[in-house]
């Protein structure tokens, strides 16, 4: 929602006193867009990616499912892996990272962008190849990027990722967006039932 509004440049500009100088109630140094109306594409269909699904749907964007990639004959609940990279305004990551995914995206799967979509990444580190990301940033292939996780955390000195952390269309976290207080006792209160059903003979959530 931020980097589709311009959010972080905007809040920059009122910093740096832009605002203040333009002398005008609402100026426009950044892309604006509105969710509504714009192609979700989502790569990881399990339980994040549905929900993902219809916080987009509650928005009002159309929402895709990307078959995986390579993979025919899934059914028609999935769009070709490469069509959602080609007509999708965001593209969001929610799958696991195996061998199989491991920079699944990189310039190849860029250069099918055709719409120049901000690409988010709340899933792995590793599932999109950070050099080529950066430069398929400087070539205008993606419009901005949101991550919350990298392949080396924190970030190795050498990643590609730090040299463009202020730019207003580049938001990188720390892995955060699981870590909020309510999921943390979510987290905490599952540990301790699964603890309890231990000892009282029942153990649940039994990985066979």
């Amino acid at each position: 929602m931020a980097l589709r509004r311009g959010l972080i440049g905007f809040r920059q500009d009122v910093i740096d006193g832009r605002w203040q100088e333009s002398q005008q109630f609402c100026f426009f140094t950044h892309p604006i867009n509105d969710l509504a109306g714009s192609t979700l594409g989502i790569i990881g269909e399990g339980a994040l990616g549905q929900s993902v699904a219809r916080l987009g749907q509650a928005f009002g964007m159309r929402t895709l499912f990307a078959a995986h990639k390579n993979v025919q004959g899934l059914g028609p609940l999935y769009t070709p892996f490469d069509e959602v990279l080609a007509i999708s305004d965001i593209i969001t990551l929610h799958c696991p990272l195996m061998p199989a995914t491991r920079n699944m995206i990189a310039a190849p799967e860029f250069a099918k962008m055709k719409r120049q979509p901000l690409l988010i990444n709340c899933a792995r580190g590793g599932l999109v190849n950070e050099a080529d990301l950066v430069d398929a940033l400087d070539r205008g292939q993606i419009a901005g990027l949101g991550f919350d996780c990298l392949t080396s955390e924190p970030p190795a000195a050498d990643s590609p990722l730090l040299s463009v952390l202020t730019r207003p269309n580049v938001i990188v976290t720390p892995h955060t967006g699981w870590a909020s207080e309510e999921a943390m006792q979510t987290l905490w209160e599952q540990v301790v039932r699964h603890i309890e059903n231990f000892h009282a003979g029942s153990p649940s959530n039994r990985v066979v």
